[in-house]
């Protein structure tokens, strides 16, 4: 039984499959198996993980109709012989001590998982990582969360260690973007014992212009609205003191998108975002405005968006009209909030 089982899904990377499987290769802690769930990727992605078993017996493969990322993690966890599981990105990389810090973190401790910082590099580019000196730091659940929710950390599960047994009762919810947000809403739920972490930024995530997190920040997804609730019934459960936070960040991003679905009248393409965020204000609107969350006049479109989303469409050409003769005038249409 390997010590550490760490679990890659496989679609559409064959530009970057090698160097990730290469860098998981090459760990230094080398008691790991390296499962590679090809999710029915259409390139040659298939025949790269086939070749990659042939080469390492701790390489392990599961080719599997096209079901998604979720579903693709879950097959690795049913596949899984290892104590300690790890999620690593197919397009993504890890620096060569990854699974060895994070086990020795974890390894004769009760937390639930260990953590390490993330360097981003655009791809094309050559990561740059820097790395703590100190002491590795722990915290409890909700206060992890916390960090979470304030930016401080990472949503993802790719810099992560877990022990097996947090898999005996939760999965990655299948058909859903933003699933890591799903599933740190079940960590709340389930887990109680924390965890501990390093800020060195031993995960190297690759930032691509096509990826799947950027398809979506191009248009409105209602994965993200559904992901924020399901995150903010967790927190009101199981974490009250944070309501406030989880608030801001289930509204902060998916409010973003709206004026710019109006300025471009993509009305048709995103009618399943609008409908979905128009019922979450209707639904939360008044502890928004009672916690004082985002500024009067942001809650004030947000209320008119919540009873008419053809009312909404008024008041935002209204705003850039204004922005287009405050143009003409000289003048700064943005300054008091009145923008677009």
């Amino acid at each position: 039984m390997p010590k550490i089982s760490v679990i890659v899904p496989v679609y559409k990377v064959e530009k970057y499959l090698e160097n990730c499987v290469d860098s998981l290769r090459n760990q230094t802690f080398q008691d790991i198996e390296i499962i590679l769930v090809d999710d029915g990727s259409p390139d040659s992605c298939s025949a790269i993980c086939d070749r990659f078993a042939a080469l390492d017996r701790r390489i392990t493969v599961i080719h599997q109709r096209n079901q998604g990322l979720s579903c693709a993690r879950n097959a690795g966890i049913d596949r899984a012989t290892g104590c300690y599981f790890c999620f690593v990105d197919s397009d993504d990389l890890v620096s060569p001590d990854y699974c060895q810090v994070l086990l020795n973190l974890l390894e004769g401790t009760a937390f639930d998982f260990s953590v390490c910082g993330v360097c981003r590099f655009r791809d094309g580019t050559a990561p740059s990582p820097t790395l703590e000196i100190g002491t590795a730091k722990a915290v409890s659940n909700e206060e992890y969360l916390k960090m979470q929710l304030e930016k401080r950390t990472e949503f993802g599960v790719w810099n992560k260690l877990f022990r097996r047994e947090v898999f005996d009762h939760i999965r990655f919810l299948p058909g859903r973007l933003n699933e890591d947000v799903i599933f740190s809403a079940d960590i709340l739920a389930n887990l109680s014992h924390g965890a501990i972490y390093t800020h060195s930024q031993l995960y190297l995530y690759r930032q691509r212009e096509d990826s799947i997190v950027s398809d979506q920040a191009m248009r409105g997804s209602s994965d993200c609205i559904f992901a924020g609730e399901y995150l903010l019934d967790a927190v009101l459960q199981y974490a009250p003191d944070l309501e406030k936070q989880a608030l801001r960040y289930a509204l902060d991003y998916p409010w973003m998108f709206v004026d710019p679905i109006y300025v471009g009248r993509t009305f048709r393409k995103n009618k399943v975002y609008l409908q979905s965020l128009q019922n979450f204000l209707r639904r939360h609107l008044q502890q928004y405005e009672d916690l004082d969350i985002f500024p009067k006049i942001v809650i004030g479109r947000m209320k008119l968006f919540s009873i008419s989303k053809a009312l909404y469409a008024v008041n935002a050409y209204a705003r850039l009209a204004r922005v287009y003769l405050y143009r003409v005038l000289g003048k700064d249409a943005y300054v008091d909030g009145h923008g677009i």
